[in-house]
């Protein structure tokens, strides 16, 4: 599916196509990589700089392709439609984890920052997730981790993005991650249970209770414990959801509370909708409409920060921009209206908005592929990312189990039908192999690992129907449907194999158990100490399903091109003026897909990127 650059005005497709005009499409080009049309390049006279500004650009906006029209005109919004006016220093578009980083650093600096946030009260904003990914904070320290090679850590999220990332961006995370956690700490009293040791536990794998035992290398990736986990009080029952016991809502109040009494102010029920820009292309700040329906403009001093996240709830720039599952869905007969109009899956609401903003002010979205938080693959279980055997529908095994990181690819490319976990009554030993990759189990509260050996007692006698099992991962409470059986073949059967499939599960695992014994993966180089054989009963499956299609993408990770300082970048990778970008707003950080050697990055990162552009733009 080819992108290609937005005509400017007065130049239809077909005569750009036909390359009528071509002396000025290097002054007209706004979306090569992504679609986004420059505004910076066609301004009205500055008399009427503010009013054409907020429509980003006089020429045609879109893409040049039929049908991929995701990015829409901009809204014009006169002056007199206005009804006030707020300067501050940084107004930040969006109040999730970036832009409460970054309101919080920035207002430490002393600036004064206005936060629009659509949420119409603190009561009713929810922040996402309940874990936040750093190194070296004074809180991982008093638990006993810290002292890590932070060049390795970046050295190592490169490896995992295939050089698709700026290095520079990773590393202000790795960098600030500590200190950003630390201030947000702050903010919390010293009695409050949210601090207390078991409902904020640490990531850790079994085994390796200490800084000094990281990082561990397995599955040809290295992992350190640094996830620091709002979690809350430990619950023995079945839960339908992920954090769904979070406290770091309840965290964050402290701080908005703290600095809502000092330089920030939020601006709940408002939603950002255009930039402002001056005759040069440069931000000058942020039109906004609230819960009446009335617009007010924010001038900014200093920079306008997008940090609206993602853009999971909007189906359509799901489809046109996450190329590969347009591309999954297309092999099996699935339109984009089929898509847009079904029923897919989003952790959040966030539409996109941001992206939008800053594509109408003249930025790109990276480049393609463009990342997506998908944790599906591999086999079923409540063990997380284990390095268990997997066998895909054919019976066959078809990876490095030891490597969470490719689960999800891999097992993308596998035939449709059953991806299954198998293992048998040494299944405590493969799990506590596993590393410390988002998804993986979590050593630091012992009672799940009780409440597994307890489940998975009752799992053979439960027969056909297999028992569900309380999970021991980052998903909580959520149940898993193991069965059992005293044979392979009868286990076999119970996950769905039919009888023509089972011989060659046999076979395959009679394969693997001959590598185990001689403690050497020829296959597919897995880790020897993770080669436990299958070969003392009872045996145990859990399967899942390698779908057709892909219908959910659960949060995008793709944003806006930025050069190191989180500056937007513009035509010829140039710095738009007064633009910036965090969060999930922000291009640069994942390549292939979300992969990071600790748990909570996605969240730790958007934390500390806000920190760090916060204090930048404060100090300019």
């Amino acid at each position: 599916m080819g992108l290609l650059e937005n005509a400017g005005a007065g130049m239809d497709r077909r005569s750009f196509l036909k390359g009528v005009g071509i002396t000025g499409v290097a002054a007209m080009a706004g979306g090569a990589l992504a679609g986004c049309a420059s505004g910076a390049d066609t301004k009205a006279d500055a008399a009427d700089a503010d009013a054409t500004a907020a429509a980003g650009s006089t020429g045609p906006i879109g893409y040049m392709d039929d049908g991929y029209d995701w990015l829409g005109e901009p809204p014009t919004i006169s002056d007199d439609e206005i009804v006030d006016t707020v300067e501050v220093d940084i107004v930040v578009c969006g109040g999730g984890h970036a832009g409460s980083g970054c309101a919080m650093m920035a207002n430490k600096c002393g600036a004064t920052v206005a936060v629009i946030e659509k949420a119409a009260s603190m009561d009713a904003h929810k922040y996402i997730g309940g874990e936040f990914g750093n190194f070296n904070s004074k809180f991982l320290e008093s638990r006993g981790f810290g002292g890590y090679d932070l060049g390795a850590i970046t050295r190592e999220f490169c490896v995992r993005g295939a050089g698709r990332v700026n290095p520079s961006l990773l590393a202000k995370y790795v960098e600030n991650s500590g200190p950003a956690l630390d201030l947000m700490l702050e903010s919390i009293p010293e009695d409050d249970e949210i601090l207390a040791e078991e409902q904020m536990p640490v990531h850790v794998a079994y085994g390796h209770p200490t800084g000094a035992d990281y990082p561990i290398y397995s599955g040809g990736y290295y992992t350190w414990a640094g996830d620091t986990q709002f979690w809350g009080p430990y619950n023995d029952q079945p839960v339908d959801g992920v954090a769904s016991f979070s406290t770091i809502t309840k965290a964050w109040n402290y701080t908005i509370e703290k600095i809502t009494k000092e330089n920030a102010t939020w601006y709940w029920g408002h939603e950002a909708l255009v930039l402002t820009q001056d005759g040069d292309g440069s931000v000058t700040g942020v039109i906004a409409k609230n819960v009446d329906g009335d617009y007010v403009k924010f001038v900014a001093k200093k920079g306008v920060v997008l940090t609206t996240g993602g853009f999971e709830a909007n189906r359509e720039m799901c489809w046109d921009l996450i190329t590969e599952l347009a591309e999954w869905n297309e092999r099996s007969g699935i339109t984009k209206s089929d898509y847009v109009d079904g029923d897919a899956f989003s952790m959040t609401t966030n539409d996109g908005a941001g992206h939008k903003m800053g594509c109408w002010a003249g930025g790109f979205i990276e480049a393609d592929p463009r990342s997506t938080m998908d944790m599906g693959g591999g086999g079923g279980g409540p063990w997380g990312h284990s390095p268990f055997l997997l066998l895909n529908a054919d019976g066959k095994r078809f990876m490095n189990e030891a490597s969470a990181v490719q689960m999800s690819p891999v097992s993308r490319r596998q035939p449709i039908g059953i991806i299954c976990t198998v293992t048998d009554s040494k299944w405590l030993q493969t799990v506590q192999h596993a590393s410390v990759d988002h998804g993986c189990p979590n050593y630091t509260r012992p009672q799940y690992y009780d409440d597994l050996v307890t489940d998975m007692a009752a799992v053979v006698d439960a027969g056909a129907e297999g028992a569900g099992v309380r999970s021991a991962c980052i998903t909580e409470r959520n149940l898993a449907t193991v069965y059992g059986a005293q044979d392979l073949e009868t286990a076999l059967r119970y996950a769905g194999y039919s009888d023509d499939v089972i011989p060659t599960c046999i076979e395959e695992i009679n394969k693997y158990n001959e590598l185990c014994y001689a403690q050497k993966d020829t296959q597919f180089g897995k880790d020897a100490d993770c080669m436990i054989p299958i070969d003392e009963p009872p045996y145990y499956t859990s399967p899942s399903m390698n779908s057709a299609t892909q219908t959910s993408v659960m949060v995008t990770l793709c944003g806006l091109d930025t050069d190191e300082n989180m500056n937007v970048l513009g035509q010829n990778r140039t710095p738009i003026k007064g633009l910036y970008a965090a969060g999930n707003c922000l291009g640069g950080r994942w390549g292939n897909n979300y992969s990071t050697p600790t748990g909570g990055a996605s969240i730790g990162m958007a934390i500390t990127h806000g920190y760090v552009v916060g204090q930048y733009l404060a100090e300019l």
